[in-house]
């Protein structure tokens, strides 16, 4: 009765009960977005197309400071609406199964989530919506669980460049200015669904992804920053997209481009439109780690979705470690052992080490942690090597081409890459995910020159909250030979009888396939 009751217990946090479920299934959203050629006062438009899951109301949230002048539904004046902080609650008389449409029209000066400011000297507008900050400027089901496909419609001053998701049509001349209309015609989460508009220098790099898929790549930055974006972090812009589409599958989406913007974050993987941290153009300090990262988010974040935030590493963990690729695909494995030696450290001395990967926050932000990047990388590295590079390769596939444009919880993940390998990794998902911190190892050894017998005793003597970890198959350099052993539980005994001498120093790990650390003496 023991083992089944860890199973659930462990598929419980694998895949959680109480993922919030949406209202009702957004399946479109098409926005009418007015920007002022002065002052920050924006005037929206949002036409959702739903499909019914209940007889119940709409739900959907937009920031209380801005104002709604009008609410529809199907094309007649909606009765019975409400308003509560940041929750608009509609009433409707449909069935599960049913189709409608709701409008909502509203107006004033977003205090978040889209930034209007005059930016190094320019003005530029551009949403910054991760991780619940999209319904700070629209009104949404402002939760990755929910993907849709979204129109924007931007009308912006003349003189400026408009960005946003999915393919342009236009711009065509109004009175105010330029209308811009932007498709995106595969469903993507709301924190990725965004606009940008400033005076933009517009660089095309090329098709990547072929012959997989030919993708037109654009850089976008402030005229001054041309020059260095595109022979500088953009350079391999479409070699990324080339190694990713021969590694994963095609790219997702129908183009790629790479924006300057006013980011609070380094890089934003945003569908179709990477916004990037303006300083670091000035500053001259964006990386091509930080874009192949970005750029990686297009498969995995964006087309597939973790469904709660709790299993964030099942993006930004993907991203970190397929950047990690990207280096090996360069550099060979020193590239790669060097990034995740370096991965491996930052772990080490991190607090959140003390948590478990699958986690909870009350703050979202505080999710962007080494636990989801570092860690979720070296889940992914780990598992790399306990199944070799056919299997996982094979498994990564799988598991993209089945939740492409879906949202996946960590469960997902592991039954693709069971399929893949044929073996039950229960146990390695359930190490890797749910216990806190890494193995600490205390590796001793003793020679019998009598009898040319070698003996080695693994302690794992990381605090007793951490748990122990299985690590089948670990590596031990001895005397210039490559042995393995299977180190599993508190104390792991071991004797060799092939060397006719004492082997001297023995080596653990000596390929990097395992997050832990050596130590001596420690208890």
């Amino acid at each position: 009765m023991i083992l089944p009751l860890l199973l659930v217990l462990q598929a419980g946090v694998l895949a959680p009960a109480d993922t919030p479920t949406p209202a009702h299934d957004a399946q479109h959203y098409d926005l009418l977005l007015t920007i002022p050629a002065t002052g920050k006062v924006i005037s929206g438009q949002m036409t959702t197309r739903w499909r019914l899951l209940s007889g119940g109301p709409f739900v959907v949230e937009l920031d209380s400071v801005l104002v709604i002048r009008d609410v529809q539904l199907n094309g007649r004046p909606a009765r019975g609406w409400e308003r509560h902080g940041d929750v608009v609650t509609i009433p409707q008389r449909g069935q599960a199964g049913d189709s409608a449409t709701t409008l909502i029209r509203y107006v004033g000066t977003p205090r978040d989530g889209l930034v209007i400011r005059d930016s190094l000297g320019i003005r530029t507008v551009f949403a910054d919506n991760w991780p619940n900050r999209a319904h700070r400027w629209f009104p949404l089901q402002d939760h990755p669980s929910d993907k849709a496909t979204v129109t924007f419609h931007v009308a912006a001053p003349n003189g400026y460049q408009v960005i946003a998701n999915g393919n342009r049509t236009g711009p065509q001349p109004i009175q105010t200015g330029l209308l811009w209309t932007y498709d995106m015609d595969r469903p993507i989460p709301p924190a990725t669904m965004v606009v940008g508009v400033a005076h933009m220098a517009r660089a095309k790099m090329g098709d990547g992804g072929c012959p997989v898929r030919c993708v037109p790549v654009e850089v976008w930055t402030y005229a001054d920053d041309s020059s260095y974006a595109v022979t500088g972090p953009f350079r391999n812009a479409t070699g990324i997209i080339d190694y990713f589409s021969a590694v994963i599958g095609e790219f997702p989406y129908s183009r790629l481009t790479h924006v300057q913007s006013s980011t609070i974050f380094g890089g934003m993987e945003n569908s179709t439109a990477i916004f990037y941290d303006e300083k670091a153009y000035r500053k001259h300090t964006l990386t091509e780690s930080t874009v192949a990262h970005e750029t990686a988010h297009q498969w995995f974040g964006d087309a597939v979705t973790e469904r709660d935030w709790s299993h964030l590493w099942l993006s930004e963990g993907f991203a970190t470690y397929f950047a990690a690729l990207w280096a090996e695909h360069l550099g060979g494995d020193s590239a790669l052992q060097e990034t995740m030696t370096a991965a491996a450290e930052e772990i080490f001395k991190s607090p959140v080490t003390e948590r478990p990967v699958i986690d909870t926050a009350s703050n979202l932000m505080d999710l962007l942690n080494t636990n989801n990047y570092n860690k979720g990388g070296w889940v992914l590295h780990s598992l790399r090597g306990l199944l070799g590079d056919s299997t996982f390769f094979r498994g990564i596939r799988d598991y993209y081409a089945t939740y492409r444009d879906s949202t996946v919880l960590s469960l997902d993940f592991e039954h693709s890459m069971e399929t893949a390998s044929g073996q039950d990794l229960t146990w390695y998902f359930h190490q890797a995910l749910t216990q806190p911190g890494y193995p600490k190892l205390d590796i001793t050894s003793r020679y019998d020159s009598t009898r040319h017998q070698l003996a080695m005793t693994v302690r794992q003597v990381q605090p007793e909250s951490w748990g122990t970890y299985r690590l089948p198959g670990f590596e031990l350099l001895v005397g210039g030979m490559l042995v393995r052993v299977d180190i599993d539980g508190r104390e792991s005994k071991f004797s060799f009888d092939q060397f006719t001498e004492n082997p001297g120093r023995v080596e653990a790990d000596p390929n990097g396939w395992w997050l832990f650390q050596a130590v001596s003496g420690e208890q």
